[in-house]
């Protein structure tokens, strides 16, 4: 394939793009030499330049209409792939592959039906699936963790690449609320933790999506007890603000996180910050990219009866945080 060029296709999903990376490094290491361009979303694309197994990352979509999909159909044929890499097996890259091949066109290797569809935090294409696709097309991927440790070194000397961009100063805890509200830890044990944590002068950060604000809201609210500006050294409220380069970071940088299910926790635990999942059962978080980590998982049929004591002592058996007593402070859920 001297004097070739190949695509990897990585579009669905931030817990399927992190379970990827052994993929990602097999494809690398098959093909030595050969230029390799990743096609993932403008979400994924500041994190993605940071992969040492690509020699370009092309962000786009999502195409709204089938005239802006062709267009750029049209346009990665100019580039003129031999080889293209599906790690989807999305609508979206199906209908590329009904565009691309053909008569002289590039060899697919992917699935041939839909394996993964927005907004589902799952798919059957991960892990094992992808393994067995790439060892049929004779990439043999290590089974090991997904890590990507290498994120950071995307843009990683900016300004916004620091915490203090966010106005933290102090040592720091991630937060991150699990994404359904009925399986989340109340906002009343966030906010005890963190005044808890902030006895040791430890300050919490709450991450995650702009539809999670109103949420971390309540948390800050109920850490400060006299309003959100009270509360300011304390809580940082930063979701919806920080892009996936900057969440990785911000997790390399953190002490330890505590989480719900989410799919940012993929990428903490990935970067290597360790710290507790707290789970209702309807939700085992089974991942390949939490397996064997520096992760504890804590489960009940209701979350509010998680306490913060509880997550407290299972960070320090963990040797992440001092022993110290919980303030005699209570707060509603």
């Amino acid at each position: 394939m001297s004097g070739s060029r190949i695509l990897v296709l990585k579009q669905q999903g931030l817990r399927q793009f992190v379970e990827a990376e052994p993929g990602f490094a097999a494809i690398r290491e098959a093909h030595p030499g050969i230029p390799i361009d990743l096609l993932t979303t403008p979400a994924f694309g500041r994190l993605a330049k940071g992969a040492p197994y690509f020699d370009r990352v092309l962000a786009a979509g999502p195409f709204t209409g089938k005239g802006a999909q062709k267009d750029f159909i049209a346009q990665l044929k100019r580039i003129g792939y031999e080889l293209i890499y599906d790690l989807d097996g999305s609508r979206t890259t199906l209908d590329m592959r009904q565009g691309l091949t053909g008569f002289r066109g590039p060899n697919w290797i992917g699935p041939k039906r839909i394996m993964s569809k927005p907004g589902r935090s799952g798919s059957a294409f991960s892990g094992a699936a992808v393994r067995k696709m790439l060892a049929d097309a004779n990439v043999a991927v290590d089974h090991r963790l997904p890590d990507l440790k290498w994120a950071l070194s995307g843009r990683k000397d900016a300004a916004n690449m620091q915490p203090s961009w966010f106005g933290i100063s102090r040592p720091f805890a991630l937060f991150i609320p699990a994404a359904e509200n009925n399986r989340r830890w109340p906002a009343g044990n966030y906010a005890a933790m963190a005044q808890s944590l902030a006895q040791d002068e430890i300050s919490s950060v709450i991450v995650g999506p702009e539809e999670m604000g109103d949420f971390a809201q309540d948390v800050v609210k109920k850490a400060s007890g006299k309003g959100s500006n009270a509360a300011a050294g304390t809580v940082v409220d930063l979701t919806g603000k920080a892009d996936l380069a900057q969440l990785a970071m911000l997790a390399r940088n953190a002490a330890f996180f505590v989480a719900g299910a989410s799919e940012e926790l993929h990428l903490c635990v990935a970067v290597g910050c360790p710290g507790v999942v707290l789970l209702h059962p309807g939700e085992t978080a089974e991942s390949e990219s939490l397996f064997g980590r520096d992760v504890i998982k804590l489960t009940a049929q209701d979350m509010a009866k998680l306490s913060p004591d509880m997550a407290l002592g299972m960070l320090r058996n963990m040797g992440l945080l001092q022993v110290y007593q919980m303030p005699n402070v209570r707060f509603s859920a």
